[in-house]
């Protein structure tokens, strides 16, 4: 029976913030980032000011809200209309910016960046297989689901702490198909990220996905370009993955050494058991 890694990104939470500007930036501050998550599977930019001219008509509806939460859940549902229409498991930023399929991971990234070019604090956090964004608002905090458009916006301290920590139990459901294993950490991750990390996270997702086509030098090189970004344990368990695969593989023994050498230096980056704790802002 194959192994089949699950991607470790299923929900996302965004939470709310402070006195929101009504316009945004002459010069966007998320630039950067949209091409970079553009550029994770390589290729050309893709249509990434689209996502910014999307901003600024979200920013100058600002004064039409009498309270910040309102603002909020037009955010929430307009971009949910916009971009996050169809749910796909191993879909990649450029799946959202073009065809409009997004996952947990890419849904958290593109709420993230709308929030750092709205000014509004916020911090992203992840467990084993959820991603979920935290903010604060004069009034309390907000919750986004970004993989659910009907119910995804929760405003209730209550619900939200029931919500995280339905999180932090860090289960995931058996695949229905019986050819797959889904693959279950063996240790809890909750640590806080930045906008770099989710550039680091999506390199992973893209060796998850390299590694169930076992196409195992592709996982190598994203896996790389994962730990150079963020580190994190999880990279850690899945180079355990890679490496046992690599050793029991067919390939050719030169490129299988190089292989192994490669994955014993991605190894040899210390794995600390939380993230840094600074918020990117």
């Amino acid at each position: 029976m194959r192994l089949i890694v699950a991607i470790f990104f299923l929900p996302i939470l965004a939470i709310a913030q402070e006195p929101i500007p009504v316009a945004v930036p002459v010069h966007s501050t998320i630039s950067p980032y949209l091409n970079a998550y553009s550029q994770a599977e390589g290729g050309a930019i893709q249509n990434t000011q689209d996502v910014e001219s999307f901003i600024h008509k979200i920013a100058s509806k600002r004064g039409s809200f009498k309270t910040e939460r309102d603002y909020l859940k037009y955010i929430f549902t307009k971009t949910h209309q916009r971009y996050l229409r169809h749910y796909e498991e191993y879909a990649s930023f450029n799946n959202l910016l073009i065809s409009k399929s997004y996952n947990c991971l890419t849904g958290t990234a593109l709420y993230a960046l709308i929030l750092k070019e709205l000014n509004v604090p916020y911090e992203i956090f992840e467990t084993n297989y959820h991603i979920f964004l935290l903010a604060r608002t004069d009034a309390g905090n907000v919750l986004f689901e970004a993989t659910d458009p009907l119910k995804g916006f929760i405003s209730n301290d209550r619900e939200i702490d029931a919500r995280i920590k339905i999180y932090k139990q860090n289960s995931v459901l058996q695949a229905s198909n019986t050819d797959k294993t889904l693959y279950r950490f063996k240790i809890d991750i909750y640590n806080r990220i930045t906008l770099d990390g989710i550039i680091g996270l999506l390199h992973y997702n893209l060796a998850v996905q390299a590694y169930n086509r076992q196409d195992l030098r592709t996982s190598i090189v994203h896996l790389d370009k994962a730990i150079l970004l963020y580190q994190s344990s999880r990279i850690e368990e899945f180079s355990k993955i890679i490496l046992l695969s690599v050793i029991e593989s067919k390939l050719e023994r030169s490129e299988k050494e190089t292989c192994l050498r490669k994955i014993q230096s991605i190894r040899q980056h210390k794995m600390p058991a939380i993230a840094s704790s600074q918020s990117y802002q």
